[in-house]
């Protein structure tokens, strides 16, 4: 099981203009939060766009939802949020971040895989994650490796996260009307991510 940090949030409003995202994406910025280096915080990629700040508000339905279906354990895998602060630049969802054993934080897994190719330890974590969902019958909007950290230990092993779509809004109700369904869904998005998985080793064997 991944240990999650259990840091405490600081009161009042964050500055984060002056600070560079560690992550940037088409909707949101992550930032490292000024109070504590084991959080970040995430604020809208615009503050005047309504799809960044609607895109904030399903993320916190998902985390409502998840937590009511499968309690703290759903998040031994999910990074659990610990609150919404005011920013600078617009709202934020303050998250753990997670970091490798050196300090320096973890990087998506495509990005792994990209640079290192797929080791065992890194291949039996990837089954893992993958068996957690089984286990856990989430159904999620998007695992592909680009939204999974990949997380370093000492002893180079490696713990896989699912920071972004955790949920299937498009076929979740689908997955509700029986066992099976949802069982056969799962296993249908886990292929897909094999697939992923897949061509970035190939792309980081055609490359070496």
């Amino acid at each position: 099981m991944l240990e999650k940090p259990t840091p405490s949030l600081a009161s009042g409003p964050l500055v984060l203009s002056g600070d560079q995202p560690f992550a940037r994406g088409s909707k949101r910025h992550c930032y490292v939060h000024p109070a504590s280096s084991a959080l970040c915080v995430k604020v809208a990629a615009r503050a005047d766009g309504p799809e960044c700040h609607a895109q904030q508000r399903l993320d916190l339905e998902d985390h409502a939802l998840l937590k009511k279906r499968g309690g703290e354990a759903m998040f031994d895998r999910i990074p659990e949020i610990e609150g919404v602060v005011e920013t600078d630049l617009g709202p934020g969802i303050v998250m753990p971040l997670y970091r490798d054993a050196d300090g320096r934080i973890s990087r998506s897994l495509a990005d792994i895989i990209r640079e290192r190719g797929l080791s065992p330890a890194l291949n039996r974590a990837i089954e893992d994650l993958k068996q957690w969902q089984r286990n856990r019958r989430l159904l999620t909007c998007d695992s592909g490796p680009h939204n999974v950290l990949a997380v370093r230990a000492a002893d180079d092993a490696w713990s896989l996260v699912i920071a972004e779509g955790w949920q299937n809004r498009r076929q979740r109700w689908l997955a509700r009307l029986h066992p099976r369904l949802e069982r056969y869904l799962i296993a249908r998005q886990l292929r897909k991510f094999d697939r992923r998985v897949a061509h970035l080793l190939r792309a980081h064997r055609g490359g070496a």
